[in-house]
């Protein structure tokens, strides 16, 4: 009777084990769970650098803080705006940390619809032209791949600042 017991609490341990850790994913889900994890890294990054860093350049020949924050926006702007048939526009002139990231956010709103609309039956639909066409999946992880690259090249900038970028936070700052 005791065997039978522990047979039963380790079954059920490893089915709660096994839907914590996604063990069956979709593609729409596992899109959707990178997106949510960018989107929160992006936004936390943008939140954490000080006003003064906005205007901060790597090197002479790099992009502002803001303007790489810009960058993505305005990527994000078309990609995902193209994807739910709503261009978007974002101004990618501004410098103040405020109206960086209310711009970001808007981007952020687009890309929210695009991602939301992604499910297993349409995951390989086709759409766009050119280099923004492809599989919806295809697509959306094309503009995960984009965020994720300017997330590294944002990084940097948090560093020169002394800032411990959110996606090293717990780490011991490494």
């Amino acid at each position: 009777m005791m065997i039978r017991k522990t047979i039963l609490l380790f079954a059920l341990a490893s089915s709660a084990l096994l839907a914590q850790n996604n063990m069956n994913p979709t593609v729409s889900g596992e899109v959707k769970q990178n997106y949510a994890r960018t989107k929160d890294l992006i936004l936390r990054a943008a939140a954490k650098m000080p006003e003064d860093g906005y205007l901060l350049k790597a090197t002479p020949e790099v992009r502002t803080f803001a303007q790489a924050i810009g960058h993505i926006s305005e990527a994000q702007a078309m990609i995902c705006g193209g994807i739910i048939g709503q261009p978007t526009r974002v101004d990618t002139s501004k410098t103040a940390k405020a109206d960086v990231i209310a711009e970001l956010k808007k981007s952020f709103d687009a890309c929210d619809k695009a991602y939301d609309s992604i499910n297993e039956s349409n995951a390989s639909q086709v759409g766009g032209a050119g280099f923004m066409g492809g599989t919806l999946a295809g697509r959306l992880y094309g503009n995960l791949i984009h965020d994720n690259e300017m997330y590294g090249t944002i990084v940097v900038y948090l560093r020169l600042k002394g800032i411990v970028p959110p996606s090293s936070e717990g780490r011991g700052g490494r």
